[in-house]
């Protein structure tokens, strides 16, 4: 602790040839510093010493101009131990800015692999920069999002999360609407096996007057992601806003793949007139091998009192390719008529399938649709 803070610029962690027992390691206002992992190194959490429920592995608060560079380091806890809580970090950032992080695999957390956020509320981190980063059987999630500006996260995998709710290889989720979702990019990346969605966009904390969201994935591959265990809604990508009034803004798909799915590419309940969705030359393949899932499902914001509608997507040249004979979309409504319109559902969509159809409605008439424009192009086949 008392190298990280000393004058020097750059601190070197070697390789002992033996893990690195650590107690919790909370860095605050640490400045202006590399701590370089030579290979081979292992930091392991000290059984017994994370009895704090917010303990994680390594916590940087309030830190500027940090970068942590590993070469295949492992940060490891000892997930069986934590029986209780769901925020023992592998690595927490919080309310800093100018932070780099490369070369790490982070494991066995009692909470997420990454934690970003601000401190209090209305505070956020910023210029967050993470690659190569490997997330494997984390508790909660591979990485949480709850409030930041200018991330970028290349060739980075989230896998094999499970052990509390919701178990998503990545969650962009945050608590309250004076939190931002201001540039956030994934390129390159993977979400695996995880118990929930690969990516799970849980925007309902955020308001109409809340900074809008700009949210890009490009070239990223998600896979054989949900259980059946799992209580949330089954699909790869989940996307949801605030029910009442939901924050503007925009999210991008662009160049990504989906394959060796039992359920659908996509489930969202998000109003029409929230953020929109874009996905751009995007395939998925070998999905809906659970009967009853369709590729891409849509559901009623709320079933009881709120009277909106939903939808707000566009799909530029989607391939999609399953065996089973269930509708394309299926969109769900309300037996109280809580679904105003299926809104603003544009674009073309090409379906290798046998004996498919277009869209099936549930407890809702297609004569209230408002600008559903979507081509469908079927080529005979199956996967």
């Amino acid at each position: 602790m008392r190298a990280l803070y000393s004058s020097y610029d750059t601190i070197i962690v070697d390789n002992a040839y033996k893990e690195w027992f650590i107690q919790p390691l909370h860095l605050k206002n640490l400045k202006g510093k590399t701590i370089y992992f030579q290979e081979g190194v292992v930091l392991k959490a000290l059984k017994g010493k994370f009895t704090n429920k917010n303990a994680a592995l390594i916590t940087l608060e309030n830190a500027v101009d940090v970068s942590l560079i590993g070469n295949g380091t492992i940060f490891m806890m000892n997930k069986a131990e934590y029986l209780d809580g769901e925020w023992r970090h592998g690595l927490s950032i919080r309310e800093s800015k100018n932070i780099s992080i490369k070369g790490f695999i982070i494991k066995d957390s009692g909470g997420d692999g990454i934690y970003i956020a601000g401190k209090n509320k209305g505070t956020y981190s910023e210029n967050i920069y993470i690659e190569d980063v490997q997330c494997i059987n984390n508790k909660r999630q591979g990485m949480s999002i709850i409030s930041a500006q200018n991330v970028v996260v290349s060739n980075c995998m989230f896998m094999e999360t499970n052990g509390t709710l919701p178990e998503a290889g990545l969650d962009i989720e945050p608590n309250s609407p004076a939190d931002r979702i201001v540039n956030i990019n994934f390129k390159d990346c993977s979400f695996i096996n995880n118990s929930h969605s690969g990516i799970l966009i849980a925007l309902g904390k955020l308001e109409t007057s809340s900074l809008p969201v700009s949210i890009s994935f490009n070239s990223c591959y998600l896979s054989n992601n949900h259980v059946i265990s799992n209580i949330y809604p089954a699909a790869e990508i989940n996307i949801n806003a605030n029910k009442e009034s939901p924050v503007r803004g925009r999210v991008s798909f662009e160049e990504c793949l989906v394959e060796n799915s039992k359920w659908g590419m996509l489930f969202s309940r998000k109003r029409s007139d929230a953020f929109d969705v874009v996905f751009k030359n995007c395939a998925a393949i070998n999905i809906c091998k659970s009967w009853g899932y369709s590729p891409l499902g849509f559901e009623v914001p709320d079933y009881r009192t709120i009277y909106s509608s939903l939808g707000g997507f566009a799909f530029d040249n989607l391939f999609l390719s399953y065996k089973l004979s269930v509708p394309v979309i299926k969109v769900r409504g309300s037996k109280l008529g809580t679904l105003k319109s299926f809104k603003n559902v544009t674009g073309n969509l090409i379906i290798k399938n046998n004996g498919t159809k277009g869209i099936e409605y549930v407890n809702y008439f297609s004569v209230q649709n408002e600008n559903v424009k979507l081509n469908f192009t079927y080529l005979k086949g199956e996967d």
